[in-house]
C-alpha cells in the first residue's frame, strides 16, 4: 500500500475500474440491447425525479397542514 486509498490494488480506484469494466460490456452489446438500456437508464431518472416531486408536494401540504393548525391558535 502506498499511503492513498485506492491504490492497494493497483492503479484506479474501483470506480475508475468499475466504468472500464462497464464499458468494455457496453462495447459487446448488440443495438438493441444498447437502445433498451438506454431507456431503462432514462426511465429510472424519470421516476427518480418522479419520486423527489412527490416527497416534496407531501412536505408542502405538511407545511400547510401546520401553518393553517397554527393561523387557528
Amino acid at each position: 500500500m502506498e499511503g492513498k486509498m485506492g491504490t492497494e490494488h493497483g492503479s484506479g480506484s474501483s470506480e475508475q475500474m468499475m466504468a472500464e469494466h462497464m464499458m468494455k460490456m457496453w462495447e459487446k452489446l448488440d443495438e438493441k440491447t444498447k437502445k433498451t438500456v438506454m431507456a431503462r437508464m432514462l426511465e429510472s431518472k424519470i421516476m427518480m425525479k418522479e419520486a423527489w416531486i412527490k416527497q416534496i408536494q407531501f412536505k408542502i401540504e405538511t407545511m400547510k397542514m401546520i401553518k393553517a393548525s397554527i393561523e387557528k391558535m
